[in-house]
């Protein structure tokens, strides 16, 4: 596993900008680790663990898309 990329591949991303929230989906390390169906040689699938870049943040460990509460977005107001 290598280090965190230090920007995404948007010119001028607002979220790579901020370095005060982690991604939430790889907890800011950059890199994941999901399974992977594979099938043996007899036909049975199983799972394996792969390691790639977190698909998410792409690979920043920034978050890129926070979750905002309906408060923050200004929904229930007026």
């Amino acid at each position: 596993m290598t280090s965190t990329r230090e920007r995404c591949a948007l010119t001028d991303c607002e979220w790579c900008e901020r370095d005060d929230l982690r991604c939430r989906f790889c907890e800011g390390v950059g890199w994941w680790r999901p399974e992977k169906p594979r099938r043996d040689g007899c036909g049975v699938i199983d799972w394996i663990r792969v390691e790639e870049p977190c698909r998410m943040c792409a690979g920043t460990g920034k978050e890129h898309n926070p979750l905002v509460t309906a408060s923050e977005n200004g929904a229930g107001t007026g």
